[in-house]
């Protein structure tokens, strides 16, 4: 019986944290971590088990919302203890749902990541074929019918609710692959002033779509730092102290269905115990390089 990565490591989580335990009590390694969890849609299904999973990791980390993570990842706060700040990307309807049920009897504030093309979809059916064409790539399935956008009265509900809202390109293009100079402004920049105008507020967040390596470009970072205050990849790891650099690790994933689903408890708890972190060591060494302009 072949038995799958994600499995091994749902079954190291309880060795790897009494390990860590142990470090920490020691003094080899160091109690306090910033870390960044990412979800797109949640389905009602996974309501419950959503809020159950918030409830699970706040026995181990401490929830910080966005002021408190922008001020701990720019060096302006000392990073004490274990600290969790989750985002979410693209603006799916669902997004504010859980927000109201959900993140707000929690009293947990999180950042929306969101598409301006995507927001300003008045369709359903063209909202559909915008997460088709542009969000799910490569997925041919019939699309979940819950799969909705968010609208501007959508976000300006967040933010009265005390949430973030922050700018994840205008038409979730996969920015590693545009070269010209002007159509990137338009996707980070301009998208950005956008959502500003129509919402009254500063946009200083910036979350590049896909989430790799192979989806940015120097080109891309060196507009997006002329542009935000904090910049955020999908790729996995502690943050200490780089409003440049800031590392998510993802939270849930799709099925063949095309819904996401979100990873069991044991699972993500071995994400953010580290257990990936050596693998996308290169991965962050790479990013960081581009942000420090080496």
């Amino acid at each position: 019986m072949i038995i799958s990565k994600h499995e091994v490591l749902k079954q190291v989580y309880y060795p790897l944290k009494f390990i860590k335990n142990i470090t920490e009590f020691i003094g080899i390694s160091s109690k306090d971590s910033l870390r960044v969890l990412n979800f797109h849609d949640i389905a009602e299904y996974d309501y419950v088990k959503f809020e159950k999973q918030l409830r699970w990791l706040s026995n181990s980390w401490n929830f910080v919302n966005p002021e408190r993570f922008s001020a701990m990842v720019s060096g302006y706060e000392k990073i004490n203890g274990r600290n969790l700040l989750i985002t979410f990307d693209d603006g799916f309807l669902s997004n504010r749902i859980v927000a109201e049920k959900v993140l707000n009897p929690l009293g947990i504030k999180a950042i929306f990541f969101c598409i301006s093309d995507f927001i300003d979809i008045n369709d359903n059916e063209e909202a559909k074929t915008f997460i088709k064409d542009r969000i799910c790539l490569g997925l041919a399935k019939k699309i979940p019918i819950h799969w909705k956008n968010m609208n501007w009265d959508d976000l300006s509900a967040l933010l009265e609710q005390g949430h973030t809202i922050g700018a994840h390109t205008k038409s979730h293009a996969q920015l590693s692959t545009i070269t010209d100079a002007k159509e990137l402004k338009r996707e980070i920049v301009y998208s950005a002033d956008l959502i500003e105008k129509k919402l009254g507020i500063s946009i200083d967040h910036f979350a590049y779509t896909f989430g790799d390596i192979d989806s940015i470009s120097k080109e891309a970072i060196d507009i997006a730092k002329s542009r935000f205050k904090y910049i955020y990849s999908g790729i996995r790891g502690v943050n200490k102290g780089r409003n440049y650099g800031i590392f998510r690790d993802a939270a849930a994933d799709q099925d063949n269905n095309m819904n996401y689903y979100l990873y069991s408890n044991s699972l993500l708890g071995s994400f953010l115990e580290g257990a990936l972190d050596i693998y996308y060591a290169s991965k962050r060494k790479k990013l960081e390089s581009w942000y420090l302009n080496k």
